[in-house]
This record gives C-alpha cells, structure tokens and sequence, in this order.
C-alpha cells in the first residue's frame, strides 16, 4: 500500500472512532453528563452548631455631648433629662454701619431659638412646661454628667445643688400644648446683661439649661441666638444679628449637651444591644466549620472554596425596652471588621473597614418580640472560603454599631448566644461547592 494510502486508510479509521465516541457521548443520560448541574445548598448555623460562639456587649462609644441633639424630659418614672448649653464668646457686639465699625450701644430683642423633633417629642395631655434657667456653676459640656459639672480624668466636682445641675433663676419658659417646628424663649429683659457677660472674658460664663417643669419628653436640636444691636451713631437703626450663622463676622459657636438621671448600665446576659446615647454595640466571635450537613442529606459539603452566594447574620428582637429607653425613632446599624481580638481588648478592640452590603436599619415601629432583622456578611464570608487549604484559618469576627452613632437616646435589644433559645442569632449560608470534574 502506498503511503498515500495508508494516510487516507487512517483518517477513515480516525474519523471512524471519533463517530463512534460522538455517539457515545450523545448516548448519556443528560442528568449524568459532567456539569449538567452545579448544587446550591442554604445552611443554618446557630452557635450549637459552631466552634467557640462567642457574643460580648460594650458600650462608652458615644455620649450626650457627641449626640445630634438635647434632650428634656421629666414626668417619667425612669428618666430625668435636662438640657444644657454654653453661647461662649465671641459674641457679635460691633456692626459695620455707613462703612464705619460702630461698638453696639446697647443689645435688644433677644430671644433663643431651638428646634424641636416632633417625630420623637411627647407631650403632656395637659401641655408641658420647658422652662429657660441660669446654671449658677461652671461645668464642663464633653464631661458634664448628672451628678458632676465636670468629670474627666483626675478632676472630678459635684453640682453644688446636688444631681442635676445648680439651677439657678428661670429666665423665660414656653408652654407647649401642641409641638411647633421651633420652641423661642423671649430673653428680651436680659439682653444686656446676658450677652455682655458672655462676651466678658473676665467672667465665669456658667451657661443655660432647658428644663421640664412638669412631664413631657422633648428632643431639642442646636440652638441659636437672635437680637438686635443698636449702633452708637445711630442708636434708631436695629441691626439684627442670628449666632450661629455662617454670614456673621463672627460666629459663636453653642455648645450643646445634656445630662441624665440613669447611668450607662451593661445589658443582661442573654442580649445583644445595639444604639443609644452609650453607644451600645455588639461583637461576635466564630469558627466556621470547613463543611456542613445540609438539609435533606447525610453528606457532608465543603464550605471552604465554595461559591457564597448569601450569607446573613440573622437576630431575633427582644421584647421592647421601658418606654424611656427604647429607641425613639429608626436608625442604620451596619457590620464592621474587627482589627484584633476583642475577647482579649474588650472595648478597646480596633474596629475596621465596613463590611460591604451589611448596611439595615433599626425600626422600633415595626420590631416586636420574634420579628427578626438580616445583616450581610456575604463580603466577609467569601474571603474566608477562599483562604487556602493550608493555611491558618482564623475567626469570623465582627461588631455591630449604629452607623453614624449618637442619632437615638434610646437603644434595641435582641437576643445573643447565651439567652433565650428561641431569639440566639444564627447565620444562613447559601452556597455553591467548588465543582471537581475528573479527567479520563
């Protein structure tokens, strides 16, 4: 046979076999074809089912003095709350008038202007009284607390009045039988003497308080000044000036706190707790296992190198907290890493990067004993399964915070690993094991 021939004869038988190959490949059974399906399977983790389940509750990571508002409120069997501020100098006493700097001649029509949030204010059936009074001490708004003017690192001094504040003489007080936009205390009697000792360095400026004088709970935002001054050359003209206000020559800055009469007490055992004027925030600790059970099988699948489609930290809501304590209105929360070993720093533990996707909100309206709320961890959960097989794999940790903080007075409660079985959190997994195809 030439060769020509014999190339020709073992094409034909090449192309013979791969025929007959093509119809066995088509003979298969699709449902046994490799990569006919890839499985996805959803895991149920609860702490039983994991190694080292561990949740903690701290707080101290916000205050009065860094929160978005005041509040005032009185008539409740658990809370007290009183209003603080300071207007420091410098306040403005000159005007510029027929291009002449004139010192002020004499101040007049002062009033303070505060807004209030009706969304989370309650009032008296029969009204509430928010009254203006002098503070008779000097205090100290980032540390000022109920029972001392100023309480910061090795200096410690009580009220003279005892808790509470040294109240001193009631300058102006409103009567709110509905809730307005903005509350004004008419200061006008005072004009002089309040503003120039706030402007007088020389003085002690010992500051405001807004007070309650009956029941009612009032939210207050950052206050503002409103009066006039009459220039020396022209006592007849009034020039109005608003403190703060970003076109003023000169911008007093208010500083704004409050002061309560309930300390920052740890949550109970059993409670993961998250917001408030304290900062609660909630901090977990786990190990994966390397693979699960899945419902419906006595097979064991691979977590690590799997696809996570979903992965959710799902808490339980407590029963709503005393009516005083509860939060007021709804708030973000979201899942940040953990820089360290917060079983080993507590409190302290760096706290890093957001995790992405791990952003809801809190909404007391709508939460009550049971309801359950979802926080993404899928980010975090996919860059474990995919550490390698030989190397260290280390805890999932994380913490939950409020996001930005210090936006409620109250706080929400839901149930952590060592409470109530029936509101401990659990993590569901929906993923997809990695596909091993065999070669022939």
């Amino acid at each position: 046979m030439t060769g020509k021939l014999r190339i020709l004869a073992f094409a034909a038988l090449a192309g013979s076999f791969l025929a007959c190959e093509r119809d066995e490949l088509l003979d298969v059974d699709p449902e046994e074809a490799p990569g006919f399906a890839v499985p996805t399977f959803e895991t149920l983790l609860s702490p039983e089912d994991v190694d080292q389940w561990i949740d903690s509750v701290f707080g101290g990571f916000s205050s009065a003095w860094t929160s978005t508002f005041m509040l005032a409120e009185d008539g409740s069997p658990d809370l007290t709350s009183r209003a603080l501020l300071l207007f420091n100098a410098p306040i403005q006493d000159s005007v510029f008038f027929i291009d002449t700097v004139s010192a002020a001649l004499s101040f007049d029509s002062l009033r303070l202007i505060v807004g209030l949030d009706t969304a989370r204010s309650r009032l008296s059936s029969a009204g509430t009284t928010l009254q203006l009074r002098s503070l008779d001490q000097e205090w100290d708004p980032p540390s000022a607390d109920w029972d001392f003017a100023i309480d910061s690192p090795g200096v410690a001094v009580p009220w003279t009045s005892g808790p509470g504040g040294s109240l001193g003489e009631v300058l102006s007080e409103v009567v709110l039988t509905e809730e307005p936009d903005s509350i004004v205390f008419d200061l006008t009697a005072y004009s002089d003497s309040l503003l120039l000792s706030w402007n007088d360095t020389t003085q002690v400026n010992t500051g405001l308080a807004m007070v309650v004088a009956d029941s009612g709970r009032l939210v207050l935002g950052l206050p503002r000044l409103q009066y006039n001054v009459i220039p020396e050359v022209n006592p007849d003209t009034a020039v109005q000036v608003q403190c703060p206000s970003l076109t003023s020559v000169v911008r007093c800055i208010p500083a704004a706190t409050y002061i309560f009469d309930s300390s920052g007490q740890p949550p109970p055992a059993g409670v993961l707790r998250i917001g408030g004027v304290s900062g609660w925030r909630s901090f977990t600790r786990l190990f994966l296992p390397d693979s699960v059970l899945v419902e419906g099988s006595t097979q064991e699948f691979l977590l690590r190198g799997a696809t996570i489609n979903k992965a959710e930290f799902i808490i339980t809501s407590l029963a709503a907290p005393a009516q005083s304590f509860g939060a007021e209105a709804g708030y973000d929360a979201s899942a940040f890493e953990l820089a360290d070993d917060y079983t080993v720093l507590g409190a302290k533990t760096p706290v890093g990067g957001l995790i992405v996707g791990s952003l809801f909100n809190i909404q007391p309206d709508s939460l009550e004993a049971g309801s359950s709320s979802s926080i993404d961890l899928t980010a975090q959960i996919q860059r474990w399964a995919d550490i390698p097989f030989d190397s260290i794999v280390p805890p999932i940790t994380f913490v939950i915070r409020p996001f930005p903080e210090g936006t409620t007075f109250g706080f929400w409660d839901f149930g952590a690993e060592d409470g109530d079985p029936a509101f401990v959190p659990v993590l569901r997994i929906i993923f997809t094991p990695k596909l091993e195809l065999p070669f022939p």
